[in-house]
């Protein structure tokens, strides 16, 4: 009796003294793509295992987001006894938007029979879209016989320069009951390649259902008066308003649409090809404005295909609209009774793409997330 129970203790120490392997996790570097497709990841152990192993795996986003950059999954990862190497199947959305690399976190955690001493691995989606650079599209010269260039944004640094611009943030509906949060996040707006970026995603964040950015010159860069080229290459897709805008200086003291607003680029989304410039005027504490659209029409294919130029050629009493030097649209003092003209005094520039709304209306299937408007320069001469 004695000796069975020796015998059975050192079995049981002979049991305990069985080395749990560790699990190995290496970094991984995944060509982004296209369209969706699923990549499978080695997971190893450092020993094939001595029994069934396993332990608790979920996709966790960093930068890249669920949903948009990959599918999100929270599972199990099994190895079979006398073995060494799983498998997990990764799906990775892929898209067509220029963008940085981004990353996800594969997390391990509740293990069985086998030591997690580094509980997750990065996978860095790489961006493999071309940049469509400042040589491709329409383009505008640095200079107009009889006027001077008083401001010219070139976006050459690392990021807007806080003399210029403001981030305008929430999700408050912007007047449009449109559904984004705008952030200051660099995930939607950013400077690369000598343009600012700005980004549409399709993300759940503070109770929105997208994110976007708005930027403003506002008590930066304000001017009356002047041509003014801004090239752009645009962002489609149903539910998207991307825009070039100018506000009023005084839109604090006297509200909108007393204010006024110049609507140098808008296009909706679901009509890429075309843009539309409008002037906004009205009555203080109307809230109510009277406008005049002209719309801009391209022959073949649509904006968000190559770089083009909007302008507003902007004068006392009058203002024009044109895109690629071509005059579409005019608006002047004729137009509207001259005591609630409002365009001959200083205004600011906006930039921003709102998603949703009264006007365009929700994204829909058809709608591919992320989209992004790139600017490559606004330039100002008086």
């Amino acid at each position: 009796m004695l000796r069975n129970t020796a015998l059975g203790l050192i079995a049981l120490t002979a049991c305990a003294s069985v080395e749990l392997p560790n699990l190995v996790a290496d970094d991984v570097r995944l060509s982004e793509g296209a369209t969706a497709q699923i990549k499978q990841l080695n997971v190893e152990l450092s020993e094939p295992a001595a029994r069934a192993t396993s332990a608790k795996v979920e996709f966790i986003g960093q930068t890249a987001t669920a949903g948009e950059d990959f599918t999100a999954f929270s599972g199990t990862v099994t190895w079979p006894k006398g073995e060494k190497v799983a498998q997990l199947a990764l799906e990775v959305r892929g898209d067509s938007a220029y963008e940085p690399d981004e990353t996800l976190w594969v997390s391990f955690s509740e293990p069985e029979h086998v030591l997690l001493p580094n509980p997750f691995f990065t996978v860095t989606l790489e961006n493999d879209d071309a940049y469509a650079g400042a040589d491709s599209g329409y383009v505008t010269p640095t200079s107009y016989p009889g006027k001077t260039l008083v401001w010219a944004e070139e976006f050459d640094g690392s990021s807007l320069s806080s003399s210029s611009w403001n981030y305008e943030t929430g999700a408050t509906g912007w007047g449009n009951n449109e559904l984004q949060f705008y952030r200051n996040d660099p995930s939607n707006v950013r400077v690369d390649n000598g343009r600012m970026i700005i980004t549409a995603r399709k993300e759940q964040f503070g109770g929105a259902e997208y994110t976007s950015a708005r930027v403003t010159t506002k008590g930066k860069r304000e001017f009356q008066y002047g041509r003014i080229d801004i090239r752009a290459k645009l962002p489609k897709g149903q539910g998207l308003w991307p825009a070039l805008w100018m506000l009023g200086a005084n839109i604090s003291q006297v509200g909108w649409p007393a204010c006024g607003e110049t609507d140098i680029m808008e296009l909706i989304g679901h009509q890429p090809h075309k843009v539309h410039g409008t002037a906004h005027w009205g009555v203080q504490g109307s809230g109510v404005s009277t406008y005049r659209t002209g719309t801009y029409t391209l022959s073949d294919g649509d904006f968000s295909q190559a770089y083009h130029v909007f302008s507003l050629v902007w004068v006392e009493n009058s203002l024009q609209f044109l895109v690629d030097d071509q005059l579409y649209h005019t608006i002047n003092v004729s137009h509207v009774n001259p005591a609630t003209y409002r365009h001959n005094a200083p205004f600011f520039f906006i930039a921003n793409i709102a998603v949703g709304g009264n006007w365009p209306g929700a994204p829909d299937a058809s709608t591919v997330f992320p989209q992004s408007m790139y600017v490559d320069y606004i330039r100002v001469f008086q």
